[in-house]
Parts: C-alpha cells; structure tokens; sequence
C-alpha cells in the first residue's frame, strides 16, 4: 500500500514537472517537442491517474460531472485482478513508468539542446519572431517537389483502384451500423493490406499536401497545385477507407494546424481552447458519422472513453502481462532488434491480448513505454523516452530554427501524427511507420535534391 501511495506522488510530481516544463522552458509555441509533452499530458496525464483510482469504471469523470449513472463494471478490469492477485504492484509499476517516462523525455529534450547550443538560440529567435515573419518557400527548385507529390498521387490512384475503394467506401455507408454489418465491414475491408500504401497514407502524403499547396500559392504554380489537389483528393479516399473516424479527423485537424502555422505558432489560453473545442468538434462529428451511437451524451461518452480511458486499459493490460503473467521479452518484442540478436520474434499483443481478451486477434495499442516495458522493464521506459526526446528536439533544431518556412510548417504537421502515432505503439513504428522520424527524413532529402538542382550554395 506505502509503494502504490508513492507510485501515485511520482506520477503525479513528474506531470506537474512535466506541464511547468513545457510552460517555463519550452514556452507556449507549436514545436515537435511541445507536442509531444502537451499530447502526454493529454491523455496519459491526470486521466490515468483518473482512470485506476476510479478502477476503471467508464468515463467515470464525466458521468459524475453530467450527473449520469454510473455505468457496467469494466469487465476487463475485474479479469486482470482476478488473475492477479497483488494488482496494486501492476499500478504501482505503471504509475513508476509513467513518472520515469517524463523524467526521459526532458532529459533527452535538455541533452540535444545542450549539444547544439548555437542552433538552439538560433530556434528560440525564430519562434519568438515566428508571427512578424513573412511565409516562405526556400526548398529551392520545384521540378523535385512536383515530380515527388505527382509519383505519391499516381501510385494512390493505383493501390485504391486496384482494392476498389470507393466501392468499399460506398458499401459501407449504406449498410446498417444497428445489425452490426459496418463492424464486419470494418474488420474485413479498413483499411489496405499494402504496407508501402498505409505508410504513404498516414505518414508522407499529408505532409506533401501542405508543403506542395503551401508553396504552389507561393510560387503561383499551377502544375504543383494541381498535383497536389490529386493527391489530396487520393488521401481523403484512403482515410476514408479505413473506415474509422481517426484517420480523417486527424487529416482534417492536419490540415487546420497548417493554415494555424502559417499565421502564427504561440498558443495562447483563447487558441488553446479554441483547439479543444475543435479537437472534440471533429471527433464528434466523425464519431457521429462512422460510429452509431445513441444521443449526444451516448456520443461525448463513446469519444471520452475512447481518447482518455481506452489507451490508459491497454496500457495497464500491458503492464499487467509483463512480468505478472509473462516474463520480460529482453528485445524479443522488437523486430529490428530481436533479428539482430538473433531472437524469435514475439510482439507482445499476441501475449497480452490472449491474456485479457481470449484472442490474439485483438490490437492493443498502447503508449510506447508499454513494449519498452514488456522488453527491458524500467530501464526500457527510461532509455526509450530519453531517445524519444532526442529526435523530437532535433527535429525542432533542423527545420523550426529555419523560421516560418513551408517545409518546417509541412514537418511540423507530419510530426502531429507520428507523435500521436507514439501514444499508440511502439518508438520504432512510430519512427517509421508513423513517419516521426521518416517524414523529416525525407523532407531533408527532397529539400537537399531541390537546392542542389537550383544551384544554392552549402545545399
């Protein structure tokens, strides 16, 4: 009982570490870093802390607040501690990693500014100036641009045509979400079976969207305006083929973030909230529209669950597999890594989710210090989040000292979705499938190639 009691001051010293933090050191500008600090604080700050001292009763926060009945027990919550019988240790453990998680991240964050100090300077000048400054394209030659946002929309085209799914789309919008046929839908056709197309989907064709549209206006292009309107409309197809209402409202606040960047990047308490309230408008409308629910309160229940409750379950299911039920997997979990010691690859969904839910079939995505967990325990959660906070910061460091620039805008709204990607799987996928470290990668290489063609000196 002493250590679940200090387990929950950790947690909730390092949040309040973490939130000054980001107020006091980082300060209120729209960074990779911010966000990924701000989105932690979101939905694994006081709502996990929320979520296990209410046992996991649903959405019990916002029952009480609108005076609604207290719903169904969590049934996957009665089965963790029917199974184990010291559950306050798997609290006390998660709520330690949590802690440690926060503790890694300003660590990394403090280790790549203090390695480049002169860059570092560099970023606060430009963030602080970032409203007086004009919007501008200095990627060099377009051609590079076009061609690469042409090929992406043209190989869309192909892998939606070739997997039909527009009759996907229309197949699933008529039939009925009451006899459960958009859940059958759903789990047989959402989304496409190409690998190389979800990656391109998800991590790279938005940021070349806003990059392309934004620098089309600027040079008043109309080949790259076109191109880019293709590739838009390919991407609005393949979210929503997936048939979930993530994938298109976080295209859509992608794309409001851009428009917001090309302004200004200080967020005050007004655009905060203003963000907030158009975070929870797209989710319930996206919610209303792909997901069947039963009355506004039905709808604001269903997306509070799922943003604040749902990731902190799977999260405390991890936790609770590993060691409790299972030993650790010492890099098994890993791919890249278990190839390279020579392991058998062994995910630890397919550990967990037998555990808690009898089948491997379902996903349980959690917060990226679950598989560091599963693997290296504490000393996983803390190497990870400090590399997490390194590549975060050097991306700040190579694209925002720039200025407002319509290839650190373009980055920025790639680096939203692999950190969002970050709260839900592992650092490697969220690196390269989630396109926080692939995204930037590629801008790099496409804004080299431009100013070499264009003939900039230093490209």
């Amino acid at each position: 009982m002493i250590m679940l009691q200090v387990s929950y001051v950790a947690a909730a010293v390092s949040m309040i570490c973490a939130a000054t933090y980001l107020v006091v050191r980082l300060r209120p500008f729209v960074t990779t870093t911010t966000m990924l600090i701000g989105s932690l604080l979101l939905v694994y700050g006081p709502a996990v802390l929320s979520y296990t001292l209410a046992s996991g009763e649903k959405a019990y926060p916002l029952r009480r607040l609108l005076g609604m009945p207290l719903g169904p027990a969590n049934v996957v919550w009665a089965a963790m501690t029917e199974q184990i019988k010291d559950f306050d240790a798997v609290i006390s453990a998660m709520n330690l990693s949590v802690a440690l998680m926060y503790a890694g991240i300003i660590l990394g964050i403090e280790i790549a500014t203090r390695t480049m100090p002169a860059r570092a300077a560099t970023l606060d000048a430009a963030l602080c100036d970032w409203r007086q400054q004009d919007l501008r394209d200095d990627a060099g030659d377009c051609r590079i641009l076009l061609g690469v946002i042409t090929s992406l929309a043209i190989f869309m085209l192909c892998v939606s045509f070739q997997e039909h799914h527009l009759a996907t789309i229309k197949d699933f919008f008529s039939a009925s979400a009451e006899t459960g046929d958009r859940n059958a839908l759903r789990a047989q056709f959402g989304s496409s079976p190409n690998y190389a197309y979800r990656v391109i989907l998800g991590a790279v064709a938005p940021m070349f969207i806003i990059w392309g549209a934004m620098a089309g206006f600027l040079r008043r292009s109309p080949w790259l305006l076109m191109a880019t309107s293709v590739l838009l409309l390919a991407t609005l197809v393949g979210k929503i083929e997936t048939l979930s209402k993530a994938p298109p409202a976080f295209f859509l606040i992608q794309l409001m973030l851009a428009f917001l960047l090309s302004i200004t990047n200080r967020m005050t308490w007004r655009s905060a909230l203003a963000a907030a309230a158009a975070l929870v408008l797209v989710l319930g409308l996206t919610s209303r529209i792909i997901i069947q629910t039963d009355g506004p309160y039905a709808t604001l229940e269903f997306v509070y669950s799922r943003v604040f409750e749902a990731e902190t379950e799977s999260l405390l299911e991890n936790f609770a597999a590993f060691p409790f039920m299972h030993p650790f997997l010492w890099g098994a979990n890993i791919r890249p890594l278990a190839a390279l010691l020579g392991l058998h690859y062994v995910s630890a969904n397919s550990i967990a989710a037998p555990l808690w839910h009898g089948t491997a079939a379902v996903t349980i995505p959690s917060l990226f210090i679950a598989d560091a967990w599963a693997d290296f325990s504490y000393f996983g959660v803390i190497s990870f989040s400090v590399l997490a906070g390194i590549v975060c910061r050097l991306i700040d460091l190579a694209f925002l000292a720039q200025g407002k620039s319509v290839v650190a805008i373009a980055v920025l709204g790639a680096t939203f979705i692999g950190i969002l990607t970050l709260l839900t799987t592992a650092l490697n996928t969220a690196f390269l499938s989630g396109g926080l470290l692939l995204a930037p990668a590629l801008a790099a290489v496409v804004v080299t190639a431009s100013r070499r063609v264009a003939g900039y000196p230093n490209a």
